[in-house]
């Protein structure tokens, strides 16, 4: 019995911390206006990620970007800007669940802003995008 009710439970807590499709159109478009269109294309829902909050997704791979640095270097021009990027969040995360309920609160909105920013950064170091950390620092 006491395997059952832990199962209801857990249950319980899956369907409290999931957001609502508004609240996922809300968010998405919050995040699309508060990182900038210089930044992202398109933000996304996604049900493949479990552990993450989000990923960057249709990149240019890490590999390709240090080839044309590289060529860059070589005929002494600058290096290219990152294009936008598309940003898959996991709508079961508890951090984009907290952020979601943040981001239409006008008390935390610079908090939330900054949690958004770090969130998009780390997801571009996860996927080799950013060499140089020092550039995630204001």
């Amino acid at each position: 019995k006491d395997d059952d009710n832990k199962d209801e439970n857990n249950k319980d807590n899956d369907n409290t911390s999931k957001l609502t499709q508004p609240e996922i159109d809300t968010l998405c478009g919050w995040l699309k206006d508060s990182l900038g269109n210089e930044r992202i294309k398109e933000v996304k829902v996604t049900d493949r990620l479990s552990d993450s909050p989000c990923i960057v997704t249709d990149h240019e791979s890490a590999a390709l970007r240090r080839m044309m640095r590289m060529v860059d270097q070589v005929n002494a021009q600058r290096a290219q800007k990152l294009p936008p990027q598309t940003l898959e969040i996991n709508p079961k995360h508890p951090i984009i669940v907290t952020l979601a309920q943040s981001c239409g609160d006008d008390k935390e909105q610079v908090l939330a802003k900054l949690i958004a920013e770090q969130l998009y950064d780390n997801a571009l170091m996860a996927a080799g995008l950013i060499e140089d950390c020092r550039e995630m620092l204001p």
